[in-house]
């Protein structure tokens, strides 16, 4: 993975006279992107200790000086300047990203740039696609991605993906003034999980049953099924909807369970799911 990112020689000195204040050899800065993708994204520039840069950081030495890049951040950094404004006492230094709150765009086809540990899709054994293989991608939804490689379909997790260098669907839920569990935002927290095969999202398919909140616990508990009772990436799925709604305001605990009564039909489609897989 490469980092286009510049820094102007004068912001190269002046990073370089702050990293000497510190006194602890080989400092180094760490360059990364809170909340990217998203209006509320800003870009972070912070000391970094030897050591204390991750391994899936992205190195970029500017001659003497060094940065790390987060590896999750990379594609919201691309095409970024480190500047230096004003004059003795009252220089700063400038970041410009342009890209910093824009969604990351994942390409249609990509070569992995580690080994990564996958599910195969639908069967749900775990396996480890290699680095360096080619793969294309047939969905990414809800911040992981199918991907298809050698003819067989495989499901990367968020946490896969982020470190790949994409991140998506980050949800950004103002907590409601009254310190309740909103419903509304645990079904669009939902809405952001979606089957490995079918890029439609768990509520549109009907997979959800019923969603019962407990205000005094501030817990919730869901029940869903499944498309087919012999789908191996039941518990992957059931797992998505746990993490999305510990992601709502003021969710301390979520429970889902997967129910088989009633089976699941085609006519818990909504209207959505229906236009996407051409039924309307």
């Amino acid at each position: 993975m490469k980092i286009d990112a510049e820094v102007t020689p004068e912001a190269r000195n002046y990073l370089l006279s702050l990293l000497a204040k510190q006194e602890v050899p080989g400092m180094a800065a760490r360059v990364y992107v809170e909340k990217g993708g998203t209006q509320q994204a800003e870009t972070c520039l912070a000391f970094c200790p030897p050591g204390e840069e991750s391994g899936e950081d992205i190195r970029k030495d500017f001659d003497d000086l060094t940065l790390y890049f987060e590896a999750a951040s990379v594609p919201y950094l691309q095409e970024m300047e480190i500047g230096l404004h004003g004059e003795g006492s009252l220089q700063t230094l400038t970041i410009k990203a342009p890209n910093s709150k824009k969604p990351a765009t994942p390409p249609k086809t990509f070569t992995l740039s580690q080994d990564c540990e996958a599910l195969r899709v639908p069967y749900g054994n775990s396996v480890t696609l290699p680095e360096g293989a080619s793969v294309s991608i047939t969905q990414a939804l809800g911040g992981s991605f199918t991907v298809n490689y050698e003819g067989n379909l495989y499901r990367l997790s968020p946490e896969v993906t982020r470190n790949l260098g994409f991140q998506s669907d980050v949800i950004l839920f103002e907590p409601p003034e009254d310190g309740l569990i909103s419903e509304q935002q645990c079904w669009d927290a939902m809405r952001l999980v979606y089957d490995p095969e079918i890029p439609v999202n768990v509520v549109s398919l009907g997979l959800i049953y019923k969603l019962e909140i407990d205000q005094e616990r501030q817990s919730v508990r869901v029940e869903m099924t499944l498309t087919s009772p012999g789908c191996g990436m039941g518990d992957i799925i059931a797992g998505d909807v746990k993490g999305k709604l510990l992601q709502v305001p003021h969710v301390e605990d979520s429970q889902v369970d997967i129910v088989f009564d009633p089976p699941w039909s085609y006519d818990s489609l909504d209207e959505e799911a229906r236009l996407e897989l051409g039924l309307i």
